[in-house]
């Protein structure tokens, strides 16, 4: 009986294990999460620099999910798009600021100074 109950949990297990990578996904925090440029970056207010957000499983492969862009102090500048993958962040104040990217309940950030 215990042989039946064990091998049944272990197919259970490869079974939603191999039915999660099959999606191209992990669940949890089974995932890469970087911004482009990832170090500290000046810039001039009018400026623009352009952002990449990398998104990638554990194997790193490419994972199409939803991101969210955003930037504190809010003032700071703006985005040419907050929900896409590749944006362009304007500078319009000077300051010094993080400029933030979430996806699946992940952040990542990286600093930026405005003269």
């Amino acid at each position: 009986m215990k042989k039946i109950v064990l091998l049944t949990l272990a197919f259970c297990l490869i079974a939603c294990f191999g039915a999660c990578t099959k999606r191209g996904k992990l669940l949890g925090n089974a995932m890469i999460l970087q911004i482009e440029p990832a170090e500290y970056f000046t810039m001039g207010v009018g400026d623009t620099k352009e952002l990449k957000a990398i998104v990638k499983n554990v194997r790193k492969e490419d994972v199409n999910e939803p991101v969210k862009w955003s930037v504190s102090p809010a003032e700071l500048g703006s985005f040419s798009s907050v929900d896409s993958k590749n944006t362009e962040f304007m500078a319009e104040t000077s300051g010094d600021g993080t400029i933030t990217l979430f996806c699946q309940g992940m952040t990542v950030t990286v600093n930026v100074t405005v003269n």
